[in-house]
């Protein structure tokens, strides 16, 4: 009986969650300023790519990729964590007709990344990674990504956004929740591709090039943002 209120009580977290991220998403006066013609190419022609977000930016990152990619006919496979949070993270993203594996680099990753592996290459789904999460440190890019793209020969394609008001979380990453009818900016940066040999110094230097990458592309979608 215990479980099943859990279970009730999960889903109707995710429910009121949901119902929030679709709520402030649609009110949020988004503009892509960056990479808008990858944006518009996936539109129309879906195919496989690895998107990458902070994992302070799930709450808004995940809604804009539902509506205007998963919507218009891209497939996507969320990595979530199997912490407790993960519950209603995955509930969310089944709501919304999407695909879960369930794993981090903490707990069930291997077996998390052979399964996100069969779903990119046996069923050309897309997929969305946090590569510093489920724990940090924050904007730390860790290798899992960087694997799959090894692995699967998919490049991964760096997101993220701004927002000029913003609830911010006293959490370990400072979870951001865009404030309704904001403005925002929403990027998407170039396009990166693991070669399929590399070695383990190979491995930390892609890393390091990663979170540059995604670093200097939140960097700028802020400046831009605030200085327009």
């Amino acid at each position: 009986m215990k479980k099943n209120n859990n279970n009730i009580l999960i889903w109707l977290v995710a429910f009121i969650i949901k119902c929030l991220m679709q709520i402030i998403g649609r009110t949020v006066r988004v503009k892509v300023i960056k990479g808008r013609d990858i944006l518009e190419e996936l539109q129309k022609n879906p195919r496989p790519v690895i998107f990458s977000f902070w994992h302070n930016r799930i709450f808004y990152a995940s809604y804009f990729l539902y509506r205007h990619v998963f919507k218009k006919g891209l497939n996507l496979t969320v990595l979530i964590s199997q912490s407790k949070d993960g519950e209603w993270i995955a509930k969310i993203v089944h709501m919304w007709g999407g695909n879960t594996v369930r794993g981090s680099t903490t707990r069930g990753g291997l077996n998390a990344l052979k399964k996100l592996c069969g779903k990119i290459m046996k069923e050309k789904s897309a997929a969305v990674t946090t590569p510093d999460g489920p724990k940090g440190p924050v904007y730390k890019f860790q290798a899992g990504t960087i694997t799959l793209s090894q692995i699967t020969q998919v490049p991964i394609i760096p997101v993220t956004f701004a927002a000029k008001k913003a609830w911010v979380f006293n959490s370990w990453d400072k979870f951001i929740v865009p404030k309704p009818f904001t403005k925002a900016y929403f990027s998407f940066g170039k396009p990166i591709l693991i070669p399929r040999e590399i070695n383990v110094n190979d491995r930390e230097n892609l890393c390091q090039n990663a979170e540059k990458a995604m670093m200097d592309l939140l960097e700028e979608t802020e400046k831009l943002l605030y200085e327009g």
